[in-house]
């Protein structure tokens, strides 16, 4: 078992999500089946890290509440940020929770990739991946193979290593005195204390972190994005239960949750459905059905439903 505790930010309003956003968080919005923070968690506990510590806020009763019934195996901390102040500014709260090592994710980030070297790493490591267009990103900057600086969406970068919002610190309490200089200094960028910066500041310090590369990630922050990489996960795994082949046409890849409802629909590809869904004859592909989501005689693709927008 590790010794790791995980921060997991959940607190963010999700605005370019709404109206899906509108009753929930963005991370308890599903892809493939399953919450967004479902698929964040399966790699957290690959890493064999049973603390979680969750920084929530926006509409935290709904996660919270899905939190304690589907992971009451997990050692859980809720850790409420009331004011939206950045990604920096959402891990500094979790300072009374957290001591030794620690594991930051984004939590409305599916990450494409292993992330277990990151916890098994002798050294502070980050998660990278080379971009197209790095100025989006938090940059790395790298000189003979190590990394010598941190940018936050610059708009001339000094390399086009991204990175992807996984984090490794073996001393969790060098990161948040990190973080401490920088939220004294007043420093922001677009109003927000960023993470960026205090990793700067523990270089300055004489720390030592290293790039990890990783494959991909989807930052789930449009209905574009969760579509596509709705798409991408069903092509890897997909699940369509028994008792659903009969009354249905179901073309493949699909998920289909066991505890969902289906009679008469036509489905497929890439269409999946969540726990608690009903759905009657229904023609639907290229498409997501959320938690507890009723529909009757709906025929849609590329479209998103959940039980309040639908």
């Amino acid at each position: 078992m590790s010794d790791y505790t995980a921060i997991i930010p959940v607190a963010g309003k999700g605005v370019r999500l709404l109206p899906y956003t509108a009753h929930c968080p963005k991370t308890m919005l599903s892809v493939a089946g399953q919450p967004i923070i479902s698929h964040i968690l399966r790699q957290v506990e690959e890493c064999g890290i049973k603390r979680v510590v969750f920084i929530v806020g926006y509409e935290k009763e709904s996660l919270i509440d899905y939190i304690r019934s589907h992971y009451a195996h997990l050692d859980v901390v809720f850790v409420e940020q009331t004011e939206q102040k950045g990604l920096g500014h959402a891990i500094y709260m979790a300072k009374s929770a957290v001591t030794g090592p620690c594991f930051i994710v984004l939590g409305d980030t599916i990450i494409d990739g292993d992330l277990r070297p990151l916890v098994q790493s002798s050294k502070n490591a980050v998660g990278v991946k080379i971009v197209e267009d790095p100025r989006r990103f938090g940059v790395v900057e790298m000189k003979d193979g190590l990394i010598v600086g941190f940018e936050e969406k610059p708009e001339q970068p000094k390399s086009n290593l991204a990175l992807i919002g996984a984090y490794s610190f073996l001393d969790s309490a060098q990161l948040f005195s990190a973080l401490e200089e920088v939220i004294a200094s007043g420093k922001t960028v677009k109003n927000e204390i960023q993470l960026t910066d205090a990793l700067s500041v523990l270089l300055q310090r004489g720390a030592e972190i290293i790039p990890m590369q990783m494959k991909d990630w989807f930052d789930c922050g449009t209905v574009e994005i969760m579509l596509k990489t709705n798409q991408i996960l069903l092509d890897r795994y997909s699940q369509v239960p028994e008792k659903f082949t009969g009354s249905n046409r179901i073309t493949p890849p699909c998920w289909i949750d066991e505890r969902a409802e289906l009679e008469g629909c036509v489905l497929g590809p890439y269409v999946s459905v969540s726990e608690g869904a009903v759905l009657k004859n229904c023609i639907l592909q290229d498409t997501i059905v959320g938690n507890d989501t009723q529909l009757t005689s709906k025929t849609a693709s590329h479209v998103i439903f959940d039980k309040y927008s639908k």
